[in-house]
């Protein structure tokens, strides 16, 4: 389709997970604060999500194929879209879709020249894992609601924190 622009990977990554959280905000359960919980973790997610998708495009040789667990990755990422407002199923989905992203680096490391900034991004991602197996946990024991917004609030804080502060997309 030579007619069509060359559409960039985070662009393209960044339109399609909006529109699935759009879908999910659309088709979700009326408990607004267990969407507005839900949804501000994704929101944070999405943003992170772009300038990851941008800095690691750079890194990993390109003769790599990585569209099986790039795959799983989008596939677990649109699941935590439509899964918008249910904290069940939303931090089980956070908590495997961390797990898909650690094994994404992980096999990165013997191909990829910048090791420390993959072991760094395995760290964040391991800590987020933590986090979100947390989350469910404590959604599954009883406490959803709150394991929603304490899960939202401390992510919102890590990626100031990881965008501002001490930003991780930079070499």
């Amino acid at each position: 389709m030579a007619f069509l622009p060359e559409i960039r990977k985070e662009v393209g990554a960044a339109v399609l997970f909006a529109a699935a959280g759009i879908a999910g905000l659309v088709i979700a359960p009326r408990d607004w604060p267990a969407v507005a919980a839900t949804g501000i973790f994704y929101a944070a997610l999405l943003i992170n999500t772009y300038y990851s998708i941008w800095f690691f495009d750079l890194l990993p040789p390109k003769d790599r194929d990585e569209r099986v667990i790039d795959g799983a990755l989008v596939l677990t990422y649109v699941v935590l879209g439509l899964s918008i407002g249910r904290i069940v199923l939303f931090t089980s989905a956070t908590t495997v879709l961390f797990v898909i992203a650690i094994a994404k680096y992980v096999l990165l490391i013997p191909i990829v020249a910048r090791r420390d900034i993959l072991r760094r991004k395995i760290a964040i991602d391991a800590l987020g894992l933590l986090l979100c197996g947390a989350s469910f946990a404590a959604a599954v024991a009883g406490h959803p609601m709150e394991s929603a917004w304490v899960q939202a609030i401390l992510f919102a804080l890590a990626n100031v924190y990881l965008l501002i502060i001490r930003p991780m997309y930079v070499t």
